[in-house]
This record gives structure tokens, sequence and C-alpha cells, in this order.
């Protein structure tokens, strides 16, 4: 994933975007499929193992649409030029393991609310890595969008035609329960 936010410079030498990989999952999920069974009305166990996943893609999805992490997670994220502030992608940060520039480990200062934002000793800076665990987030607005998702994906398994035989994206109102939880990256 690639992210063009804080200090990077599109008049930076190499015109590079950020890299962000996820190392591990380190949190729980925030539904189960026995929660999601009971709001989708499923008393079987048959479906099982489809509803596990589909809470984990209804999860991943709304983790890219609000550029925050729900379940917390180690991750990586490599800038190859920078020349201000780095906007670390997928806050809360509950802790920085790492930050490297060009191999060698970095001086640095850590502000904002939510521990989402490094300032480097030294810029402009190449090659930088930073390795953090973020905190995840919780809430009922979390729970309920995600059991939205789930059930619109549970119901709409396959593609769906409208009206003039095209297909359409699946309707929810998801982004209603989260556009005031959601992080831009400019």
């Amino acid at each position: 994933m690639s992210y063009n936010s804080g200090g990077y410079s599109s008049e930076s030498p190499d015109n590079f975007h950020y890299q962000v990989k996820v190392n591990s999952v380190t949190g729980s999920e925030l539904i189960d499929v026995a929660s999601a069974k009971a709001f989708l009305r499923v008393d079987t166990t048959a479906d099982d193992t489809i509803i596990g996943k589909m809470i984990v893609t209804a999860r991943v999805s709304l983790e890219n649409y609000l550029s925050r992490d729900i379940v917390a997670k180690n991750r990586t994220v490599y800038i190859p030029y920078l020349e201000s502030r780095l906007n670390i992608p997928f806050a809360p940060v509950a802790s920085i393991s790492s930050v490297t520039v060009d191999g060698s480990t970095a001086a640095f200062e850590v502000k904002g609310i939510d521990k989402e934002m490094i300032l480097l000793d030294t810029l402009p800076a190449k090659e930088v890595k930073v390795t953090y665990i973020t905190e995840g987030l919780t809430g009922s607005n979390f729970d309920h969008a995600l059991m939205q998702l789930v059930s619109t994906y549970y119901d709409n398994r396959s593609e769906f035609v409208s009206g003039g035989g095209q297909v359409s994206e699946i309707p929810t109102s998801v982004r209603t329960f989260l556009i005031g939880e959601k992080n831009l990256f400019i």
C-alpha cells in the first residue's frame, strides 16, 4: 500500500510513495462469529468459516477506508525520501520499535495526540524505515459498522444487477457510521 502524506515530497529526486507493510496482527477481532451470526440471524454452523472470513475482510476494508487500524498490528513504513515530518499511517500508535535512516538508527521525536507524527533530527533523510505497533480502535461505531458490512457481504455473496443490467456497488451505510473516525492522507 502506498501513501503520499506528511513529509513526502513530489519534488524529491526519487518521486516515490510510502510503502506500508503489516508484519503481524497482534490484536483480536472486535466481533466474533457468534456475534455476527446473531446479527445475521443465522442458526446453523454450515457458514461459520465463510462468516469468519467475511469478518476479517470487512475489518480490513474498514481499516483501509479509515486509514486507521481497528485491530492492533506490528507495521513497518518505508519512505525513500523525507523532507519534513512523517505522519505514520494507520495510527493511533502504541509504540515505536525502531527508526532508521539509510540503515542506521535515527534520533527522532514523537508528536501528536495519537503519537502519529515523527520528527527526525536530521532532514532531509533517505531510506527512512519505521517499525511500530498500532493500538487498534474500539467502540460501538466500529462494532456496528463491522456487523453491517459483514451482513452486506453475507447477503450479497455474488455480484448483483440493478436496473439497466449493470453490476452495482454493494449498498451500505457503513461510511455514515465511520466518517468522523476517518484519517485523511493527502
